[in-house]
């Protein structure tokens, strides 16, 4: 991982907490055109029994060198053994982010290692000189701000209480002018209001005892987003349909490839179905297609049963098929992407940068092997009204005509902070759009994040469906995850139209919580329809996982 420092002392005023005389924490206050910090000759200083308050109104910069206009005023309070603070920022510049430095944290927890919720259980990073920490949120490794240093014995957990879906960075390091790790909670505005004025959430820092109080605070974090985002346990949500509990399996059948390919014709997928079917009930499969509108990644964002696989008229039998085996239908849509030659109005709703003046991809395939990326995938916010409103027409017209039972959105987890619409509040309004239209749909994700499960109740996991979590209630007390588009096909382990070109396939037990992929590319019944037979049984619980 290669990061940036400072690469002098940024000679930080370090100020004390109600309640402990080692811990140190400091205040960094950035723009849009420079870092800085507390002048320390300016620091007012108000000390209660269990609260300190500070206020400044001068800072400084490039390592206490220069003075600036600008003030900061922050407290931090103690209560049943948690320190909150509130950090508020004045500046003539545009205020993008403050962060939050702690120094001196206690030796033993330190050893343990950093973790957070997702990390595999028995794992912690530490830092190094050369080898830094550092979690982004909300996409893609820290997926709720909520982050802990120690085990079972001392630890200490710190958590981003904030109703809106901002970004977040923790960040540990060991510069060489300090002889302990420095801990970083950086906290940004949504770009949309970027001024003179900035106050974070609450941040707060727990000293605990023991495993049971780790989880109790994390316990109390998963209460304060089921209140900021209206999460609700996975067996009441209104947004499930009934068939989804039954689900053991997803089908991926994938269609045409970018480079028009095609792996499956519409008939193709519905005599796969009726096979799989022999082996697992089809009230337990949900088939995915991806690549059914014809090329895929190229024909996005315009949504319409591909010629090549069939047409129309394919699909519309395909559909058919399915529902008289039992098996549901979820076709893949784009939730950002676009070809920029197909979709004239992309420049009003690409992505850009924090000072929306440069374009920002999530990634950029090399579709067709000239080792380098294409040019003309673009990814557009559904924020911005437009493209939301296409998005609702084009996936609304495919329900209606087709009754397809779900519909899943590519690249729903990806997350920019764009200053001319909120990618999350765009999220939003489509799905309720949606729901309020078909009540029975299931929408589905890829890639999750805590707020976005309040959304979308299903998602393919980035992380893998074998990993298990420290807390896995962060997922599977809302949620379900499935196997990814990328996932292998027994035997070539070919990826379909996914751009990952071949990957060994692994089939195991997943995680709880998780529901497990098949995919079919090409000959894959033909050649290794025991594979299949063997993967549809242990899926159902029938029979042991294959190892290949």
């Amino acid at each position: 991982m290669y990061v940036n420092n400072l690469s002098y002392n940024p000679k930080d005023p370090l100020l004390p907490l109600p309640g402990d005389n080692n811990i140190r924490w400091g205040i960094q206050v950035f723009t849009t055109r420079n870092l800085y910090a507390l002048a320390p000759d300016s620091i007012k200083l108000y000390e209660a029994p269990n609260s300190i308050r500070i206020e400044c109104h001068e800072l400084s910069w490039a390592g206490q060198q220069q003075r600036s206009q600008g003030s900061v005023k922050a407290s931090v309070c103690l209560q049943d053994g948690t320190y909150s603070w509130s950090i508020e920022a004045w500046h003539h510049e545009p205020v993008k982010a403050i962060k939050l430095l702690l120094h001196n944290l206690p030796e033993e927890p330190l050893k343990a290692g950093f973790w957070h919720p997702t990390s595999p259980p028995g794992e912690t990073q530490k830092p190094s000189r050369d080898m830094p920490i550092r979690w982004r949120y909300p996409w893609p490794e820290w997926l709720t701000p909520w982050a802990c240093v120690g085990e079972a014995g001392k630890a200490i957990c710190i958590s981003v209480r904030d109703s809106e879906v901002r970004a977040k960075r923790f960040y540990v390091h060991r510069p060489p002018y300090l002889e302990y790790p420095e801990v970083e909670v950086i906290c940004e505005e949504d770009a949309r209001r970027w001024d003179s004025y900035f106050s974070t959430p609450e941040i707060r820092m727990r000293i605990a005892n023991g495993f049971d109080e780790i989880t109790e605070d994390f316990e109390s974090h998963l209460s304060f987003l089921e209140k900021a985002y209206g999460l609700q346990r996975w067996e009441i949500r209104q947004d499930v349909p009934k068939w989804m509990h039954d689900i053991k399996l997803v089908v991926n059948l994938h269609g045409q490839h970018w480079t028009g390919y095609v792996f499956n014709t519409f008939p193709k997928m519905a005599k796969a179905l009726e096979e799989i079917t022999k082996h697992i009930p089809g009230r337990n499969v949900l088939c995915y297609i991806p690549g059914w509108e014809g090329r895929y990644y190229f024909q996005y964002p315009y949504y319409s049963p591909g010629e090549d696989l069939g047409g129309e008229r394919e699909f519309a039998r395909l559909v058919s098929k399915a529902h008289q085996l039992g098996v549901k239908i979820m076709p893949m849509f784009g939730a950002n992407g676009a070809n920029a030659q197909l979709y004239e109005r992309w420049r009003e709703a690409a992505f850009l940068n924090r000072t929306g003046r440069v374009v920002r991809l999530i990634n950029a395939p090399d579709w067709d092997t000239d080792r380098f990326g294409e040019d003309d995938q673009v990814f557009l916010n559904p924020g911005e009204p437009m493209f939301r409103e296409h998005l609702l027409q084009q996936i609304s017209q495919t329900v209606e005509k087709f009754e397809v039972d779900g519909v899943f959105l590519d690249t729903s987890a990806c997350w920019f902070n764009d200053p001319r619409y909120n990618l999350y509040e765009g999220y939003k309004q489509l799905v309720e759009s949606l729901r309020a239209r078909f009540p029975n749909l299931l929408v589905a994700g890829e890639g999750w994040y805590d707020a976005l499960l309040a959304l979308f109740p299903v998602n393919q996991s980035w992380l893998g469906i074998y990993r298990g979590y420290r807390f896995h209630e962060l997922l599977t007390r809302y949620s379900r995850a499935l196997g990814h588009l990328a996932q292998g096909a027994p035997g070539t382990g070919s990826t379909g139209v996914h751009e990952g070109g071949f990957y060994p396939s692994v089939y195991k037990q997943p995680a709880f919580g998780h529901i497990p992929c098949i995919t079919i590319a090409d000959d894959t019944l033909e050649k290794y329809s025991g594979l299949v037979a063997q993967i549809c049984k242990a899926a159902l619980g029938m029979a042991q996982w294959p190892d290949e």
